[in-house]
């Protein structure tokens, strides 16, 4: 270990990427010292879903990691299952603080419900969650299959929230919002999630071969559905349709799924997609259904038209190009959206119901988040909801709004040697293929003690390390080579010319930079200065 060192203002890029805003190098410090309860802390600061979030997070702090400037980014989402895993949770766990007399209701078990609950619960009031269905966990027990995020690991996280002193009363469907409010809460949270699915509006869609995305994953993890037939068409390419997919397949089905777009635009993760060919999911680009007749759907091939209100290409029917395909079971994982009238609430055009910046509705005491708010998103970004609405409700009840828990402080950490260029990250170990097709146990293995340890020592600590990167302008003769093989946003263009007529390369940040010196190396007029530490600062 080096000499301590302090926090750079700046955050770093893994932090900035997680909408929840999860202390990633300081986590991973901790597991590199083998203090995975201090690494287990950290990551309660700012979620109580951290054996969630290792197992089923679609982890964008791994697109921004500096690491990918070396190899391969730090596998941040297996590290934080490790730190579930192997931490004991104390002090975390069941932190309770004094009552503070006030009452809150909140509607839905989902991610951002509880996340909500957990930390208002934190903050000294009582808390009671009203769930529908007959368990707590939303989408996360009904929506996700158990071969990505088994059922056990959600009851551990309810518990650990339960232990905090939230009540959770499942089987109990809410009418409307105001009526908890008239009961006598001081505030009330929606937090219904986004279950209403979405129509195709083609002929026979109301076929008795036709079902729900949503519908068919709740009674496949409820045990409900057994069987789908030989032959499975699923629609759709989110996660959702990816799922239903890969559970048809552990049902004996041989399984087509029609996308409308490319390979490129899939909203799925690209590994959970890798998985499902991997098992045998034929997936078919460009073609949707435009009709069910019977035991088949006729389907039609598209081609990218003018660009949509997303900037990506408009798909469009080709003429002529008509197939059908016979199946004995249509899974439309289309999409969803909330319904905000159900709880007499107003709503916008999409179903979801209307909120201020402080996720206020229009009544006052109640409030809403996550994807009754947003429509369907991540996990991770109905936890980042959950946090917002819990800091707004504890303003409107008197408290000062501030949620996290230093419970793990880090003030003057060392500045490690990271493992060399070239060190890539170790891939975990997944269950064989035949036997992921036979049934619903967990792929993905998490890391070992040794593994956990080793693949934190890849971390490049770029919260705390320091660079300086000067441009001469004067020689710059505007390549742009420096942007290309940056990563971090540390370059950009002038708006000036130089005396040669040139725009030179100019530094917005040196705060980002990893040291990887792939701008110093690649520069043709060798115009780029990198040093480490801070810039010598003359009297002033």
């Amino acid at each position: 270990m080096g000499a301590a060192c302090d926090l750079k203002k700046t955050i770093a890029p893994c932090r900035e990427a997680c909408p929840a805003g999860i202390d990633v190098p300081r986590y991973i410090r901790h597991i590199r010292n083998r203090d995975f309860d201090g690494a287990l802390a950290v990551i309660r600061e700012r979620i109580p879903f951290p054996a969630v979030c290792g197992h089923a997070c679609v982890h964008p702090c791994e697109s921004k990691c500096a690491r990918i400037q070396y190899d391969d980014a730090i596998a941040i989402r297996l590290l934080k299952r490790a730190a579930e895993e192997r931490g004991l949770g104390a002090p975390s766990y069941g932190i309770k603080a004094k009552p503070s007399g006030r009452r809150v209701a909140v509607i839905g078990s989902g991610p951002c419900g509880l996340t909500a609950a957990y930390y208002l619960a934190g903050k000294g009031h009582a808390v009671t969650v009203f769930e529908a269905l007959p368990e707590a966990g939303g989408m996360l027990r009904y929506g996700i299959p158990e071969y990505r995020l088994p059922n056990d690991v959600v009851d551990r996280e309810i518990d650990a929230i339960r232990r905090r002193g939230v009540e959770i009363v499942t089987s109990s469907s809410v009418r409307s919002a105001q009526e908890l409010k008239d009961q006598g809460y001081d505030a009330v949270l929606v937090a219904s999630g986004a279950w209403k699915p979405l129509k195709m509006g083609i002929e026979g869609e109301d076929s008795s071969l036709v079902m729900d995305g949503l519908a068919f994953l709740k009674a496949v993890n409820t045990g409900a559905m057994t069987a789908v037939g030989k032959k499975v068409i699923v629609v759709g390419g989110g996660n959702s349709a990816i799922d239903a997919a890969r559970a048809s397949v552990r049902m004996g089905a041989k399984v087509t799924l029609l996308y409308r777009r490319s390979r490129q635009d899939m909203p799925a993760s690209p590994d959970e997609v890798a998985e499902a060919e991997e098992e045998g999911v034929r997936i078919v680009f460009m073609t949707t259904p435009i009709r069910v007749l019977g035991g088949k759907v006729l389907c039609i091939r598209m081609a990218p038209g003018p660009l949509d209100n997303s900037g990506r290409p408009r798909p469009v029917p080709v003429e002529g190009s008509e197939f059908s395909l016979a199946c004995n079971t249509i899974i439309m994982a289309v999409g969803q959206t909330a319904d905000a009238e159900a709880l007499k609430l107003v709503e916008n055009r999409n179903g979801t119901v209307k909120v201020d910046a402080k996720s206020a509705t229009t009544i006052p005491g109640i409030f809403a988040a996550g994807d009754a708010v947003t429509g369907p998103k991540t996990i991770i970004d109905a936890i980042a909801q959950g946090r917002s609405a819990c800091s707004s409700i504890d303003r409107h009840l008197g408290g000062d709004g501030k949620i996290d828990e230093d419970v793990s402080p880090d003030e003057s950490p060392s500045l490690p040697d990271p493992s060399p260029m070239g060190t890539g990250r170790p891939l975990p170990k997944r269950l064989p293929l035949k036997a992921r097709k036979q049934g619903f146990d967990l792929v993905e293995s998490g890391y070992d003690e040794e593994t956990a340890v080793s693949e934190a020592q890849r971390c490049l600590a770029c919260d705390i390390r320091q660079y300086t990167v000067e441009v001469n302008p004067v020689i710059c003769k505007e390549c742009g080579y420096c942007r290309e093989m940056c990563h971090m946003g540390i370059f950009a263009t002038s708006e000036t010319f130089n005396a040669n007529g040139y725009k030179p390369s100019v530094v917005t940040s040196s705060d980002r930079c990893v040291g990887c010196l792939k701008c110093l190396y690649v520069c043709p007029d060798f115009a780029i200065r990198i040093t480490e530490g801070q810039p010598e600062r003359g009297p002033a």
